[in-house]
């Protein structure tokens, strides 16, 4: 059965870190406002280190976190035919020790709302890309070098400077929905 890495953050659901970047800034910034990867670049440099302070002390941007249409429905259909594992990334580099406490919120969001994920197939990590599997759906696209058949970039403002030239020649797919997703990965095929 070939093995499919699905990443969690902006892939399966959207984490509330920038309501938590709004709230800290006193702003309303809307997702389409922003076009880096890491929302807290909005944040003046000078403050960037009472913000993160802060955010590790009591945020759970996983608490409300807002699920992609369809993503659940279709990754469900997919354990179906492959051996799926949920793949996320938790180490802030700036705050290794403080970032520790955002492997168990993911667990535990991904627990909670991907039942049908088996635990030995939830994978917390530091780096994506020692994972060797078939098919990766990331929304960053250094996740998606290296390994794998299949790569599928999930569409966000933050990752359309590349061309479709770039990811072309890296072997990446742009997807804009897990739809599409479902009609790449299994053909309309379903139970």
């Amino acid at each position: 059965m070939k093995k499919i890495m699905i990443d969690l953050d902006e892939t399966i659901c959207s984490p509330t870190y920038l309501e938590e970047v709004n709230k800290y800034m006193k702003t309303n910034y809307r997702y389409e406002d922003i076009d880096t990867y890491f929302v807290e670049d909005i944040i003046p440099v000078k403050e960037r280190e009472k913000f993160l302070d802060l955010f590790y002390q009591k945020a759970n941007v996983y608490q409300n976190a807002k699920i992609m249409p369809h993503a659940i429905e279709v990754i469900e259909e997919l354990t179906h035919f492959y051996e799926v594992y949920i793949v996320s990334a938790f180490v802030d580099k700036r705050r290794v020790a403080e970032s520790s406490i955002m492997a168990k919120y993911k667990y535990e969001w991904i627990i909670k709302n991907l039942p049908f994920i088996p635990p030995k197939q939830i994978i917390l990590t530091g780096s994506k890309d020692v994972i060797l599997c078939d098919i990766k759906i990331d929304d960053k696209v250094s996740n998606l070098k290296g390994y794998g058949e299949i790569k599928l970039l999930l569409d966000h403002l933050h990752n359309r400077k590349y061309s479709f030239e770039e990811l072309e020649s890296l072997g990446i797919k742009r997807v804009h929905d897990w739809l599409q997703i479902k009609e790449i990965l299994l053909g309309g095929n379903l139970e």
